[in-house]
């Protein structure tokens, strides 16, 4: 089993964040810990790499696309020409390092503005995922962090690999009294999702609840019910939610394992969730057991030079694991992996 895309939608406006995102979009946001900064949606990016996910679809605006452009594409040639008149092409390799560094290729989907609602970007993309019978779908102004470099995306897929469930649902543990503010995933004894219940009171809510943060491993079983979904009318403020096709596909008999998080989850849609996100990985910095992972990145070319040294000798594992051995071997340098 492999999940070669991703598909993060990025459209929103930014309501909680504004007025910044009259300028920048959401996602670009930056976290701020040390004496460095990321935006939000690098930390998610990250995650999907070392996942072993090769492809990233981001659903946004014509605007968000040009950003992101920036960001992940190419170098903006004006700023290469300004940093190399102030001969600073230390700091052009370091980019292009960092940009080549993911072995990811990325797409982009245009969301027009009145196609609003989380079943929306799936579909807008389904053209895109023709032939892939399984991706993954997830937000795009939150992440699960890990200070050992774990990836949340390799765990969830090896759960899928060992389970018999048509999809994979990732939610996050939360103390019973915050459990209203949330969706809450009811999870049966066999880990599989029985229902969305959304905010609900205190007293349907489990001993121990976990939160829906919208990831989800999908199957292609999903698509019928996200395109009824579509089709469906919804009046006022009740929009498209992606919610409403899983449901209907729990109510068809498909199964979701929940896989509920174990790295820190931050919220970076808004202005308190990015001081609490820079703030906890600023306490919880990277930990380097070995040679630094984004060095050691850059000075072998990336996961794309590890994963083709990898087949080159032969080695047919899938990229997720083939990733995470090379991980593992960083944080333990006198580990033999071979």
């Amino acid at each position: 089993m492999s999940v070669e895309t991703a598909v993060i939608p990025v459209a929103g406006a930014g309501t909680r964040v504004f007025p910044m995102t009259t300028a920048i979009e959401k996602c670009l946001m930056p976290v701020y810990f040390g004496d460095t900064a990321r935006p939000v949606i690098d930390f998610m990016v990250e995650d999907c790499a070392l996942g072993g996910i090769e492809r990233i679809i981001f659903v946004t605006s014509e605007r968000g696309q040009g950003q992101l452009q920036d960001y992940f594409g190419q170098l903006n040639t004006n700023l290469e020409a300004q940093l190399r008149r102030l001969d600073k092409t230390d700091k052009i390799a370091e980019e292009l390092a960092r940009r080549r560094s993911r072995s990811l290729t990325y797409e982009y989907v245009v969301q027009p503005p009145d196609q609003y609602g989380t079943a929306y970007p799936p579909f807008l993309a389904q053209d895109h995922l023709r032939g892939e019978s399984r991706f993954a779908l997830m937000g795009g102004d939150d992440f699960v962090y890990h200070a050992d470099g774990t990836s949340e995306m390799a765990e969830a897929i090896k759960l899928w690999k060992s389970s018999d469930s048509d999809h994979v649902i990732m939610g996050n543990p939360v103390a019973r009294e915050e459990g209203s503010k949330y969706g809450i995933l009811h999870i049966g004894l066999d880990g599989q999702l029985q229902e969305f219940d959304e905010k609900p009171p205190l007293e349907r809510i489990p001993a121990n609840p976990v939160a829906n943060i919208s990831r989800y491993l999908l199957s292609d079983a999903i698509w019928p019910h996200i395109e009824a979904e579509i089709q469906r009318e919804r009046s006022g403020k009740d929009e498209h939610f992606v919610t409403y096709a899983i449901n209907d596909a729990l109510a068809d008999g498909q199964s979701f394992q929940v896989h509920p998080v174990t790295g820190k989850y931050l919220d970076g849609g808004s202005f308190a969730g990015l001081q609490e996100a820079g703030a906890w990985i600023a306490a919880h910095p990277p930990i380097k057991h070995g040679p630094d992972q984004e060095d050691a990145l850059k000075q072998d070319g990336g996961l794309r030079a590890v994963i083709q040294e990898a087949r080159d000798s032969g080695d047919n594992r899938s990229r997720v694991d083939i990733i995470s051995e090379w991980q593992r071997s960083q944080q333990n340098p006198n580990t033999n992996t071979q």
